[in-house]
């Protein structure tokens, strides 16, 4: 299958003019407290555009040491993906708040994944990654792209901006 194509195959499941907005939470174990948080988020989903998806984490990417790649939340079995739409602007409000109270039950620990972050200001970025790494990511900007020319994405500002 070409590349291109397997990057459109979830194309259909976003429609032109869908409001999409989506956050993220690691979260330790699917006990008690945890599984409440997610059937509660569930049975106040605000539309039936919204969803809620938990990977399970763990394997070969679990053994490569968290200071080995800018990816360093690798102790979480699980994560938390959370994918608040509307079909129109009056309702995305809404799903945001949704969305922001989903990955907030899991509580004040659970860092976010950048790829799954609707948000891209710098205190979503930062709560991406563990403070060495945010340092060490900093330092690659720094020497690669002090200017920040590369700055429309989830951004890590080099020290001078």
């Amino acid at each position: 299958m070409p590349y291109t194509a397997m990057q459109g195959l979830l194309d259909p499941l976003y429609p032109r003019g869908i409001w999409n907005y989506f956050r993220s939470a690691f979260f330790g174990d699917l006990d008690d407290p945890a599984t409440g948080a997610l059937v509660s988020a569930f049975g106040r989903v605000p539309n039936p555009l919204s969803e809620l998806h938990v990977h399970h984490l763990g394997g070969a990417m679990g053994r490569v040491p968290g200071d080995a790649t800018a990816f360093a939340t690798r102790d979480r079995d699980f994560i938390l993906n959370v994918v608040a739409r509307s079909g129109d602007a009056g309702g995305y409000p809404a799903a945001v708040e949704w969305a922001r109270t989903a990955t907030g039950a899991l509580g004040p620990d659970a860092a976010t994944y950048v790829n799954f972050t609707g948000e891209g200001g710098e205190d979503r970025v930062r709560a991406a990654y563990p403070k060495d790494t945010y340092e060490r990511l900093v330092a690659v900007k720094d020497r690669y792209d002090p200017t920040n020319l590369f700055r429309l994405n989830q951004n890590i500002r080099p020290t001078s901006r």
